[in-house]
Order: structure tokens, then sequence, then C-alpha cells
């Protein structure tokens, strides 16, 4: 989304990019070994607490931690060379990425994660920079951009997707409110508890919709105007299922949009959905990535 915003902010709003650039590719791949890394992190952070609570995933059940960890280490120095070696510029945001995700969210004496302003906080900083990467990786070779690649427009334009995915940080926090509080964490939710909650989510994405409007962004106008009904109908309703539909729809909604800019993404994301549901399936027994919701 910071790619196509810089494309359409400088290049007068194209569509269907399909030219193919190694430099993207390996830059992606790099953000998703990191991005992994601090996944697996946080799960060998939640393994007590999980374990306790009875929704223990993977690791701990299926994966030891001591396996776990090497996989995490493994991960994290082959995506940050990837990354050194390809575009400098990235490779530092996504550093950052990892202090704040892999270190500050899930580590003693930080745990943002339950902490429940600061643990949204690192969430929407998160989504800030992965739209500050896709900007500088199109204004990389722009014969106007500096050595770092981001400007003053990119501010005004980053606004609504920075909302929007804060939005959706502040839902996820809503399905683990029971399994959450007996472990002790003070995740935005429990505090504040699901109806403000809801109430936010809400307010973001309709002020997302109002400011992309305003930038004459249709990316993020028309994906924003056909998410905020999920938001609407979980806020009203207050059901589990329309809150589980309002974090994974528009998630679904905002990447079909992008592949009318950018096409070729279409490939690693059907690579990534039904790799990792079969995957999951055969190996774990379990359904997903899926976007079912129960009792549908």
């Amino acid at each position: 989304m910071g790619m196509a915003s810089a494309q359409m902010n400088y290049f007068n709003h194209p569509l269907w990019i399909s030219s193919f650039s190694w430099a993207t590719f390996f830059v992606f791949m790099g953000l998703t070994f990191v991005c992994s890394s601090t996944f697996i992190s946080n799960q060998i952070s939640d393994e007590k607490s999980d374990a306790i609570n009875k929704k223990l995933f993977l690791v701990g059940k299926y994966v030891s931690t001591e396996k776990s960890k090497s996989i995490a280490k493994y991960l994290l120095f082959a995506g940050l060379l990837i990354l050194v070696l390809v575009h400098w510029f990235s490779a530092l945001l996504v550093g950052i990425i990892y202090i704040i995700w892999g270190i500050i969210y899930n580590q003693n004496p930080y745990s943002w994660k339950g902490k429940p302003i600061l643990g949204w906080l690192a969430n929407s900083i998160v989504g800030i920079i992965l739209f500050s990467i896709g900007w500088g990786l199109v204004m990389q070779n722009q014969s106007n951009s500096g050595i770092i690649p981001l400007d003053i427009s990119m501010l005004t334009l980053l606004i609504p997707y920075g909302f929007c995915f804060s939005s959706i940080s502040l839902l996820t926090t809503l399905p683990d409110m029971e399994e959450d509080s007996p472990s002790g964490d003070r995740t935005f939710s429990i505090v504040f508890g699901k109806g403000l909650t809801l109430l936010i989510s809400l307010a973001l994405i309709f002020i997302a919709f109002i400011v992309a409007l305003e930038n004459n962004d249709p990316l993020a106008s028309t994906a924003a105007l056909a998410s905020i009904p999920f938001f609407i109908f979980a806020f009203i309703r207050r059901m589990d299922k329309d809150v589980l539909r309002a974090i994974r729809y528009p998630i679904f909604i905002f990447n079909f949009f992008v592949l009318s800019v950018y096409p070729w993404l279409f490939i690693p994301l059907a690579i990534t959905y039904y790799v990792s549901k079969y995957y999951y399936w055969h190996r774990f027994n379990l359904h997903y990535p899926t976007f079912l919701v129960d009792h549908d």
C-alpha cells in the first residue's frame, strides 16, 4: 500500500503495474522472514499463559521451545542479511520492526503486549513503518529523492492506511479477552471494555475513509468504504463472529484492491494462503488460515 500510494502521488494514479522487480521481491522476502521471527518469539513468550488457558498453538505442543528459538534466530539473520544486501533503508526500518515486535512487544521488562495503550501503539507504529518501507521502495530511484527516500507528502497519505491498520490491530485483542484476563495481561479490550474498543475501531476506519477522500486516494477510500459495514455490524451486534469478520474480511479487501495496482501480488498471496492451509491441515489438523467464521 505504501508502494501504491507513492505511485499514485507521483505518477498520476497508475494501475496494473506488471513489471517485475527482483529488488522488491527480496525486500518482501526479507521482511517476511523477520516478521516470522517476531511471531515465533511472540508464541514463545506466551507459552506458559497459553498452556494455562488451553490455547497453546504450535510452540511447546507441536514444536519444541528450543527448536522454535533456533528457527526464529535463523529467520531473523537470513531476513536482515537479505535486506542489507538489497536495500539498506528497508533493512533499517525492518530492524526497527524487530525491536518493536520482537523485543519491546514480547520480552521483559517491556512486554508492551500486556499493556493497553502501549500494545496498541506498538502495532500501530509497525503499520506506519510497513507503509514507509513500500514508499521508500518506489522513491529510492527517483532523481528528487534524498538519501532517505521519504518526504512530507507521505505523512498525509499514510494516515488512512495507518488508521485502518490500527483499527484492525485493536480488534485483534477482542477474541482473546477471556483467555488473556486470567494470565494478567491488560490488553486494551480488557481494560476499557468491548464496547469502547469496537467504537474506537469503527471511528478509526470511518476517519480513514474521510481522510482518503480528502487525499483523492481511490485505493484507501474504496477499501475502507467496503470494510466499514463489517465494523458497523460488529459494533451493533457485538457478537464474536462479527468481530472475526471485521478482522479477516477487511484484510482481504485491502489486498484485493491492491491487486489492481500490483497484479503480481496475487501469486505470493495465493501461495501463502493455500500452502499454509494445506500444511496446517495435514500436519496439525488445523484449518488455518481461513475466512470461515464459526456459526456462519
